[in-house]
């Protein structure tokens, strides 16, 4: 994403002032050891719910979810998704976004708070499929999956998607095949695409390679013990 300077704005300072001294009193260090590595720039260990409860506090406010997002922190990060005024968030902006994701956890909050929410969700599914960024095929499958969850009818981009499953599964990334599970999963209570995703899931656990089999299984038991979607 871009660099982005603003003016000084007291009101503004003032407000990110509050969210990192906030965010500092919820800190949690074991919480924070026990995830390991991270790609964040800081990562305090709070909780999902407390920053919940913080970004409660203010209204939508891009100008501030951009500062929070820049500043790079895990949690700063997690609440700046919570702040994009959706109506305001033009699609270049959102595909910045994703590409600037260098955690699978921001990965999944994006695409439940914030890009589902979006008036062309629909559009950036099959852009993140083609991205080059750390997580943007990770996107498109977790975001296609929120999307047929929360739906009735089956997206456009479903056949497009399911053609490149097995090319994206052979690039053995674990949070990969975990996002093309939950798409597979989703799209496969439907009735009228219960059938392609069967055939999909016979030809994976029919293969040698031991991610191929684990989607299918995955797959397989969630289609067959869920209701369906006509």
């Amino acid at each position: 994403m871009e660099r982005v300077f603003f003016p000084f704005d007291a009101e503004l300072k003032n407000e990110l002032d509050q969210i990192k001294l906030a965010i500092q009193g919820e800190q949690n260090g074991i919480a924070a050891r026990s995830m390991g590595q991270m790609a964040y720039k800081k990562n305090y260990g709070v909780p999902y719910t407390s920053l919940r409860k913080i970004a409660n506090q203010y209204p939508p406010n891009k100008k501030l979810a951009k500062c929070l997002w820049k500043i790079g922190d895990r949690e700063t990060m997690l609440i700046a998704l919570l702040l994009f005024p959706i109506e305001e968030v033009e699609k270049e902006e959102a595909c910045s976004l994703v590409a600037d994701m260098q955690e699978l956890e921001l990965v999944e909050f994006a695409c439940r708070d914030m890009l589902c929410k979006l008036p062309y969700a629909n559009e950036l599914v099959p852009v993140c499929a083609e991205s080059e960024g750390k997580y943007a095929m990770e996107t498109a499958y977790l975001l296609a999956a929120r999307l047929l969850e929360n739906d009735t009818t089956v997206p456009s981009f479903s056949d497009s998607l399911c053609s490149k499953v097995e090319m994206d599964l052979s690039k053995c990334r674990p949070t990969l095949a975990k996002a093309v599970s939950n798409y597979l999963k989703q799209l496969g209570i439907f009735d009228s695409q219960n059938a392609k995703v069967v055939a999909i899931v016979d030809k994976l656990s029919s293969s040698d390679n031991m991610q191929f089999r684990w989607v299918a299984e995955e797959v397989r038991t969630f289609v067959e013990y869920t209701e369906h979607k006509a």
